[in-house]
């Protein structure tokens, strides 16, 4: 399969490392195409990953089995009609832009609608799948599996997909966040500023992992000793109303996704 991107920013640029990773793999593409506003930007992502920078939408959509259309949103119309000009596939990672504004913006073009997140770049994303009622047995198939090099697929209903973003597109940046203030208090504390975002790193990555294995109280239950460090933590974590901060931020993400 031969994909292009319209758009190569950080998202675009996750999926299509991702992909460059599983080269010789069956269902990877065969080979990547990037154009975007920025020339420098497509230019950029291509030299990396073995690709090929091309000018124009049109061109980019014609040579393309698969157009990935990731750019903001509010370009959308800009796009479209060269998009709707080549008639290949799209497989959207627009946020907040559900099929029916894809249609309308895009008639005629087989849609897809996806939300990943950034650890696709790792192939280790979460990449949640809307399909329109009618794909058929075989398109959801090759979607799939395409999706399935990069990460974890979860198709949903379109009405959950703004809260699986808030949740699951939003969260590395509030993990990075809170890994931010771990890795502050460390050096505060005489550890290195590498040695500390190495600890918190790996634990972070560990904890995922324990995370599919067991529920979160449970988990956070047996890390907390009784009279432990973690336990006075939790407390102070709790006595702060890190849980409503956190909710907080779950609904700003929604306001966003919802305008």
């Amino acid at each position: 399969m031969k994909l292009g991107f319209v758009g190569a920013g950080n998202m675009a640029g996750a999926l299509a490392r991702g992909w460059a990773a599983a080269h010789g793999e069956p269902g990877a593409p065969e080979s990547m195409a990037f154009a975007d506003a920025d020339p420098d930007k497509a230019r950029k992502l291509a030299e990396e990953l073995g690709g090929e920078a091309v000018e124009g939408n049109v061109t980019l959509a014609d040579n393309s089995d698969l157009v990935v259309l990731a750019v903001k949103p509010k370009v959308l119309d800009e796009v479209a009609p060269d998009l709707v000009q080549a008639g290949t596939p799209v497989l959207s990672i627009l946020a907040g832009t559900p099929l029916k504004a894809l249609h309308e913006a895009l008639p005629g073009i087989d849609l897809i609608r996806v939300m990943p997140n950034l650890g696709a770049q790792l192939r280790q994303g979460v990449l949640c799948v809307a399909f329109p009622n009618d794909t058929d047995d075989a398109r959801r198939r090759r979607t799939t599996e395409l999706l399935g090099l990069v990460g974890e697929v979860i198709e949903l209903d379109e009405s959950l997909i703004d809260a699986a973003t808030a949740i699951m597109g939003s969260s590395p940046g509030y993990l990075a966040l809170m890994a931010e203030v771990l890795v502050e208090a460390g050096v505060e504390e005489g550890l290195t500023e590498d040695q500390t975002r190495r600890m918190v790193a790996k634990a972070m990555s560990a904890t995922g992992g324990l995370l599919e294995a067991h529920e979160p109280a449970e988990l956070k239950q047996a890390v907390a000793s009784p009279g432990g460090m973690t336990e006075a933590g939790l407390k102070a974590l709790e006595e702060r109303e890190l849980r409503d901060a956190l909710r907080a931020a779950v609904e700003a993400s929604l306001e966003v996704a919802r305008r």
